[in-house]
């Protein structure tokens, strides 16, 4: 149950703390005192939007901090273990929210900093407030649709979320296929134009240095009789010419008067030594320069053919990359594409496959979900009725209408409540229903019979007296009562004798301090209590009379 609301900095709330110690409280006061900021502090606390303009003027951020006892078992501290937040799952059991005028937001689980989607799956489920805005939210299809299924049960829930996760694999197959779908009508437009790119290359065989290869060729063979003629010329200096003697001739004088030398002096024959080699490179040199006049090609048919071949690499190399590597490495990637597209086409056989699968099952429990909402239906027509007799609406007839509608995530249904507030009149949706207080006593009838199955410890209701007075109050007010037997209950009200049912009853008030307005709160004694119930019945909080109803209220709850 929620045991403390703190609030801080919150419109005109400069700090205030409510300590709840009853199972059924009211709040009430004046017009302007911040009955609806307390419940608007409440639901942000459970993860509503945080909106700037609620801090207090003159603040930069407020603060709000709800403080719950929880027993282990909880299912929000079941949740907290097993998405192994072990050190969260503690008692008392704290949540807050703090945001600020520049708009950061700041979500705490017993002072730990989590996302806000974090924060929503724990704080949803300990606190149910029902407002204003409920009645807006009853007359969505969706809602109803929910409520139906809320009164179905662990069985009912279970297969509408089986059926969910069933209609998510559809569509996701679905999106897929779509997305295939897509993507090939891009490769199929370039499907010729790739293949005919690889195809180009691959006719090329290309080698990866062959491109440096041709080059030093060409120049090689370009420049071919100047090679020969040097050659030839370098030869005959080395080894002379008809009439001209060779440089080999004169080193082998040269070496015959320097042998015999070596035996008069010894750095001779070390001369001699040193000299000697030359003949043998001069013999090497020679031979070189043969196998190369040998080798080499004074072809104009090979130059042609290796111009032609070079410029086809460099016309591959200006469409597809800047080396031969690129080429090939374009190549690699082009065969890439046109083998995912082969790909593609026998995945989105098996996606088509997979669809039907899916499909089929998700309409197989779509319908075992309307059969079984249907049966549903029934009960809760019936349920519901009974529970607007005792709420002064004894002629009033509830029906839930379900029809077939596409395909969704909740299934093939919608449905939509009808009522007919009196005998022989017709059903309407419930939108169309004039009467405010009818509408609060369908959701309070609703939420009677919805209490058991929910999982929140904490109900709240604002208002939940508006539009009625009579005898129809002191059916709320029954039921409010019968509610907090079993879930906290609090609740904000205009109507005494709402308030005369609950075990403790806060007093808001508006004051002034310092020049500024703010908003405190108040535990009533007995007194004060009688006291704050007379004006709530005419005004006057001190007329006998009323004081004395309103001592009668509050018997009439202690019998």
């Amino acid at each position: 149950m929620l045991e403390r609301l703190y609030i801080k900095q919150f419109a005109i709330i400069d700090e205030l703390a409510i300590d709840f110690e009853a199972p059924f409280t009211v709040l009430t006061g004046e017009t302007g005192a911040g009955k609806s900021i307390i419940i608007e502090a409440a639901a942000i606390l459970l993860g509503g939007r945080a909106q700037s303009e609620m801090i207090r003027f003159g603040s930069d951020r407020a603060y709000i901090e709800g403080v719950f006892s929880l027993p282990m078992k909880h299912e929000v501290l079941q949740y907290l273990l097993r998405e192994n937040y072990a050190d969260q799952a503690e008692d008392p059991f704290i949540l807050s929210r703090e945001f600020s005028a520049d708009k950061k937001n700041a979500c705490r689980i017993n002072g730990r900093t989590v996302t806000l989607n974090q924060y929503k799956q724990v704080a949803l489920g300990l606190v149910d407030i029902h407002g204003q805005h409920d009645y807006q939210q009853l007359m969505q299809s969706q809602r109803q649709l929910s409520i139906l299924d809320a009164y179905g049960g662990r069985e009912l829930l279970d297969l509408r979320a089986e059926t969910g996760r069933m209609y998510m694999q559809w569509q996701d197959t679905e999106g897929k296929i779509k997305d295939a779908q897509e993507k090939q009508k891009g490769l199929l437009a370039q499907r010729d134009f790739l293949k005919f790119q690889m195809d180009e290359i691959d006719q090329a065989k290309l080698q990866p240095e062959e491109e440096d290869l041709l080059s030093a060729e060409i120049r090689r063979l370009s420049h071919s009789e100047r090679i020969m003629k040097n050659l030839q010329k370098a030869y005959e200096q080395m080894f002379g010419a008809a009439d001209a003697p060779s440089a080999y001739d004169m080193l082998g004088k040269a070496l015959n008067y320097l042998r015999d030398l070596g035996k008069y002096d010894p750095e001779l024959t070390d001369l001699y030594d040193s000299l000697e080699p030359a003949s043998y490179i001069l013999d090497e040199a020679a031979r070189r320069i043969r196998n190369y006049q040998d080798a080499i090609e004074v072809s104009p048919k090979r130059l042609e053919e290796a111009e032609n071949r070079l410029y086809r690499i460099k016309t591959l190399c200006k469409k597809y990359g800047e080396t031969v590597q690129d080429v090939l490495a374009h190549r690699d990637r082009v065969a890439e594409e046109l083998q995912a597209l082969e790909n593609w086409e026998e995945q989105e056989k098996n996606w088509e496959s997979d669809r039907t699968i899916f499909s089929e099952g998700y309409f197989k429990l779509a319908e075992k979900l309307h059969e079984i909402r249907s049966k549903t239906g029934k009960k809760l027509e019936a349920s519901i009725d009974e529970e607007l007799k005792d709420l002064a609406m004894e002629s009033a007839c509830f029906r839930s209408n379900i029809q077939t509608a596409s395909p969704g995530s909740t299934g093939i249904d919608t449905a939509e409540f009808l009522i007919s507030s009196n005998a022989g009149e017709a059903y309407l949706p419930l939108a169309k229903i004039a009467s405010g207080g009818e509408l609060s006593r369908i959701i309070l009838a609703m939420k009677r019979i919805l209490a058991a199955m929910d999982c929140s410890d904490t109900m709240v209701f604002d208002e939940i007296d508006s539009g009625i007075g009579g005898k129809t109050v002191h059916a709320v007010a029954d039921k409010l009562t019968a509610i907090s037997r079993n879930q906290q209950v609090i609740c904000v009200t205009h109507s005494a004798t709402i308030a005369a049912r609950a075990n403790q009853h806060l007093l808001l008030v508006k004051e002034e301090s310092g020049g500024r307005t703010q908003t405190g709160v108040k535990v009533l004694s007995e007194t004060e209590r009688i006291e704050e119930l007379a004006r709530m019945l005419g005004g006057d909080s001190q007329s006998p009379e009323l004081q004395t109803h309103a001592r009668g209220l509050l018997n009439r709850k202690n019998a």
